[in-house]
């Protein structure tokens, strides 16, 4: 008579589980680190527009003495700066904060855009993702005093140090603005 016994083993459903388990872990792990990434690398990418905009400015009033003019009515209004803004309210121009708010959206100005490009390609590029749903960012806003805000919207609610810090958004967004003083 001869026994027959088996070498081959197969895995226990606990054992099968546990590497499940593990498995999932890791997963989770590597899913908050990636998110954590492309937050870090669209902000960057948009303060990264934010200081070019500033240059842009700069060297406008370097040219010309001081920054672009709108006219009086257009004083303290924020305009969208740049182009690739998605139309949302079909005006036939971009829009770039609070795209499904009418009360608080903004839109390009055709006219301060021509301005600014005498003094070379205007930053920025295609934009159809808002930051946490809140904007897309950046805009400009010529004070009647003279000085010139530029915003963005960055994600998370810290600006850095050599930004003005603006509203949070509940969404976890916050609007970074850099100030430039009047040019006299």
């Amino acid at each position: 008579m001869h026994k027959r016994f088996s070498t081959q083993r197969g895995f226990t459903i606990v054992e099968l589980l546990i590497v499940i388990v593990v498995i999932g872990i890791l997963a989770a792990i590597v899913i908050v680190a990636f998110n954590g990434v492309q937050q870090r690398a669209g902000n960057s990418s948009r303060l990264s527009e934010l200081k070019a905009w500033e240059k842009h400015y700069k060297t406008y009033a370097a040219q010309e003495g001081k920054y672009p003019q709108l006219p009086a009515a257009e004083m303290g209004v924020n305009y969208c700066i740049g182009t690739g803004f998605p139309d949302r309210d079909g005006d036939g121009l971009g829009d770039c904060r609070d795209l499904g708010t009418a009360a608080t959206r903004h839109s390009v100005n055709p006219g301060l855009n021509d301005e600014l490009k005498k003094v070379g390609t205007l930053p920025g590029g295609p934009r159809e993702t808002p930051v946490s749903g809140s904007g897309l960012g950046p805009w400009v806003n010529h004070n009647t005093n003279g000085a010139v805000r530029i915003t963005a919207v960055l994600a998370g609610t810290e600006c850095p140090d050599w930004t003005e810090p603006g509203y949070t958004y509940p969404a976890g967004a916050r609007m970074c603005a850099i100030v430039l003083p009047a040019v006299r």
